[in-house]
C-alpha cells in the first residue's frame, strides 16, 4: 500500500514537474538589456492626432452684446473648460526584460515625441451671462510639447519576438510623461512661458505585418499643468490676469516599424514551432 502511495506520489509530482519544464524551453530568450538599444528592427515612427482638455481662469469681461460694442458691465473671475487638438510624431522604442511565453514579453518602452496644437478663443466674454466667443481680435494661446513617454508593456505577437510568421501583435502598458511645455499667445509681446510636468498614462497599441509591421496606438494621461501664466492686461484683447492648464488628453497614432521588414526567425525556434504549422523559414 506505501509503495503504490508513494507512486502515485511521484507520478503526481512528475506530471506537473514536466510540463514546466517543457514550457521553459518555449521562453522566448532574453538578450542583454542594453543590447536592444542598438537593435534598429525594434526602433518605431509614430504620427500623432492629440486631443486635449484644460481649463482657462481668469479674468474675463461681462457686456451686454459683442465685445467692446455694448454696455461694459466690468470684469468677473471665471474658471471654463477649454480644448483643442493638434498633430504631432515621434521616435520610439521597446527593450524587452522578461519573457512570458513562447510569443510574449515585459518591455520597458520610451518615445520621443513633439506635439503641436493650439488653444482658441482666450478672450472669450460674458454676454447677458453666457459665455460667447469673440466676435473681433482673438486671442490664442499655441502649445508646443515635448515629451518622453517611459513606462512597461506587456506585448504579445509579432513584435514581441520580431516574428515575421505572426501576421498580429498587440500591447498593454502604463507609465509616465515627463514633458517640457512652450506656449506663446498670438497677441502682445513677451507673453509666452515654459513649464515642466510629470503626468501618468495607460495605453493600448494593435498590430499588424502588411510588408512592414503597422500599429495603432491609443493613449490616455490625466494630470493637471501649468501651461501659461499671464498677470497682466493685453490691451484691446484681455484684461488680465489669466492662466491656462491642461488636464488630460488623448493621443491616437499610426505607428510603423520602417525595419520590421527584415525581421527572420534564426534561433532554435524555428524547429519547434508551436504557433504555425507551416515552417517556411528553416
Amino acid at each position: 500500500m506505501n509503495v503504490f502511495r508513494k507512486f502515485i506520489i511521484v507520478s503526481a509530482l512528475a506530471l506537473i514537474v514536466v510540463p514546466q519544464v517543457g514550457f521553459g524551453q518555449y521562453q522566448f530568450p532574453m538578450k542583454p538589456f542594453l543590447s536592444y538599444f542598438k537593435d534598429i528592427q525594434r526602433y518605431e515612427l509614430s504620427f500623432n492626432y492629440t486631443m486635449n482638455n484644460g481649463f482657462f481662469e481668469g479674468v474675463t469681461q461681462a457686456t451686454s452684446t459683442a465685445y467692446n460694442t455694448g454696455a461694459y458691465y466690468g470684469d468677473t473671475n471665471v474658471n471654463r473648460a477649454i480644448s483643442t487638438t493638434g498633430y504631432g510624431g515621434s521616435i520610439g522604442l521597446s527593450l524587452p526584460f522578461k519573457a512570458t511565453g513562447h510569443i510574449s514579453c515585459w518591455a520597458a518602452t520610451m518615445q520621443l515625441g513633439v506635439n503641436m496644437y493650439t488653444w482658441n478663443n482666450l478672450n472669450s466674454t460674458y454676454i447677458n451671462g453666457e459665455i460667447v466667443d469673440p466676435s473681433g481680435d482673438i486671442l490664442t494661446a499655441s502649445t508646443m510639447n515635448i515629451h518622453l513617454p517611459i513606462g512597461i508593456d506587456w506585448k504579445v505577437g509579432n513584435d514581441a519576438i520580431k516574428s515575421q510568421r505572426l501576421a498580429l501583435g498587440a500591447s498593454f502598458g502604463a507609465g509616465v510623461i515627463p514633458q517640457v511645455t512652450m506656449t506663446s499667445l498670438s497677441s502682445g509681446t513677451p507673453n509666452s512661458g515654459t513649464n515642466f510636468g510629470f503626468t501618468p498614462f495607460a495605453k493600448v497599441e494593435f498590430g499588424w505585418r502588411w510588408g512592414w509591421v503597422f500599429k495603432l496606438r491609443g493613449m490616455y494621461s490625466m494630470g493637471q499643468y501649468n501651461l501659461l501664466y499671464i498677470n497682466r492686461e493685453i490691451p484691446g484683447v484681455s484684461d488680465g490676469p489669466f492662466r491656462i492648464s491642461s488636464t488630460s488628453n488623448i493621443t491616437v497614432s499610426l505607428v510603423i516599424m520602417p525595419f520590421s521588414g527584415g525581421w527572420r526567425e534564426t534561433d532554435w525556434w524555428n524547429t519547434f514551432d508551436t504557433y504555425n504549422k507551416h515552417d517556411r523559414f528553416n
